[in-house]
């Protein structure tokens, strides 16, 4: 007998994406234009269906694969990138230590109609309530309660993306997997008198500090000229294994640490100490101050980020070099182990070049937060470089994204 589908979560009249498909279902879809399509109805479930935790599932454009069971979502975009990626013995993916509430940051939307939430998935203009979300850090139900109350008593408006006009735009938490204290931070296109009232009402119920941040840019971005401290502190305190950082509301930092701190284990345990580590797009530290090389030299193109990696290893009575440079412009590449975690775009063609001629070292670190780029990039470095070792982590569950943790070497 076929096993009875999980309940799809509907979108618009009745439609439903097609992206909410499990690996193996047998189901009834429509396919448009540009690979769109539309999921009508599931005939044979796969066996690692499940119902969506999340009330707004489907419609929210966050995570999108709350459907399946955790492991074999883990599973299948493990294999993606394992498929994709020349190296023949890949270790078996790491899962995150939590699957649910596992984000330290996250940042919510006001809608013109009074809406908190997240952008509706496919718009940019259209804000869909959330309640609660169930990947985001875990004081967000009380903020989310305790916000929209209070703005709807004042009766503030929300911020409408057509018009570019209103007073509230974003909503941002941040929350330290360390301690559990909490920052909320309220962005807003002018003034807000009543906000003294919600920073009283968010430190009762547990807020460490509480601010406005006051913007004058109307692009869909936070871009603020001000920030007032409206009660408590304005930094959170975070441990990464031996490590401590101090983050305010806006310092770079990897959204999952306990997920993050298992891959840093892990190379440690690939590399061993290093005489010379040269950390290219170091952000602000935490992959070279955590593997203790006798020298280390950091590079980054953002000046905050880089005064945070000073502050970083000053705080942890670390040694380090940190210079604020394009990573294809760095001189030299000279040294012992290279590091490479680039952004989402990946490295800079003009820096994969430069490796590929041969200019790198024997050894190269390279932690992948988009294994498609990397598989790019291995085409050029191929030539002279192979994986040694290769493993996926994941950082972001209930989501299609991982990270990938490479050791490349000298062919």
């Amino acid at each position: 007998m076929a096993r009875k589908p999980a309940v799809l979560r509907e979108i618009g009249d009745g439609e439903t994406d097609i992206w909410l498909l499990a690996p193996r279902d047998r189901a009834l879809a429509f396919v448009g234009k540009h690979r769109r399509g539309w999921l009508q109805s599931v005939l044979v479930a796969d066996e690692s269906r499940v119902e969506p935790t999340c009330s707004h599932y489907g419609v929210c454009g966050g995570c999108s694969r709350q459907h399946l069971v955790y492991r074999a979502a883990l599973e299948l975009k493990a294999g993606q990138v394992y498929a994709g990626l020349p190296c023949p013995d890949p270790l078996p993916p790491v899962p995150s230590p939590s699957a649910w509430f596992y984000r330290t940051k996250v940042e919510f939307s006001f809608g013109s109609q009074g809406q908190l939430g997240f952008m509706r998935k496919g718009r940019w203009d259209q804000v869909t309530p959330v309640e609660t979300c169930w990947i985001g850090p875990a004081a967000n139900p009380r903020l989310l309660a305790a916000t929209r109350a209070w703005a709807g008593r004042h009766g503030l408006p929300g911020w409408n993306a057509r018009t570019q006009e209103g007073l509230l735009r974003y909503l941002v938490l941040r929350q330290s997997s360390t301690t559990g204290a909490w920052l909320a931070v309220l962005v807003a296109q002018g003034e807000v008198p009543q906000a003294a009232e919600w920073a009283r009402e968010l430190t009762e119920l547990g807020a460490s500090g509480v601010m406005l941040a006051v913007q004058s840019a109307t692009a869909g971005a936070v871009k603020p000229d001000r920030v007032d401290l409206l009660a408590g502190q304005d930094r959170l305190t975070e441990n990464l294994g031996s490590l401590r950082f101090e983050l305010g509301w806006r310092s770079f930092y990897q959204s999952n640490p306990p997920a993050y701190l298992r891959l840093l284990e892990t190379a440690r345990s690939w590399v061993g100490p290093a005489d010379h580590l040269l950390d290219l797009y170091c952000g602000i530290g935490t992959i070279g101050l955590s593997l203790q090389p006798k020298r280390l030299t950091g590079v980054e193109s953002v000046p905050e980020a880089i005064e945070n990696a000073r502050q970083n290893a000053v705080l942890n009575g670390r040694a380090g070099d940190f210079h604020v440079c394009a990573s294809e412009d760095w001189p030299d590449l000279s040294c012992d182990l290279l590091v490479l975690d680039p952004p989402r775009s990946g490295c800079h063609p003009r820096l994969i070049k430069r490796l590929a001629a041969g200019e790198g070292p024997d050894r190269i670190l390279y932690v992948s937060c988009n294994p498609k780029r990397l598989q790019e990039e291995m085409l050029t470095l191929g030539g002279l470089y192979r994986i040694e070792k290769l493993q996926c982590f994941d950082f972001f569950p209930q989501t299609p994204h991982v990270e990938a943790l490479c050791l490349l070497t000298k062919t």
